[in-house]
């Protein structure tokens, strides 16, 4: 089960809502209270977020676990947004380990998450 969160409101930077929050999804990804399937949210990660007057969405996605991934942590310091999505992923038995599976995804000015696989 890959976890997601989404956030619109005054300006924050990444870490804030992300990182900081006591079991945030940073937590969640390797501490979770209730999960159904699997251990832990290790199979990669992702956060979109827009930037002030840019109507197209930013990504960062890795297919490391967010723990893992030092350079995320500096992302997420220096960043601030209004508005942001962010999921943890435990891949579905079967599907790509790459981190484009990883969520948020984007279409035009649009970012989206989904649970689970979408066959084409």
């Amino acid at each position: 089960m890959c976890r997601h969160l989404a956030y619109l409101g005054e300006p924050v930077s990444l870490r804030q809502i992300v990182v900081e929050p006591a079991h945030g999804l940073y937590e969640q990804s390797w501490r979770p209270r209730a999960q159904r399937h699997g251990t832990v949210n290790a199979d990669g990660f992702g956060v979109g977020w827009y930037a002030d007057g840019d109507p197209h969405p930013a990504r960062y996605r890795r297919a490391i676990p967010i723990w893992a991934d030092p350079s995320f942590a500096d992302v997420a310091r220096v960043t601030r947004t209004r508005a942001l999505l962010a999921a943890v992923r435990s891949a579905t038995p079967g599907g790509s380990q790459a981190a484009d599976a990883a969520a948020p995804y984007t279409e035009g000015p649009r970012l989206f998450s989904h649970n689970g696989r979408l066959d084409a």
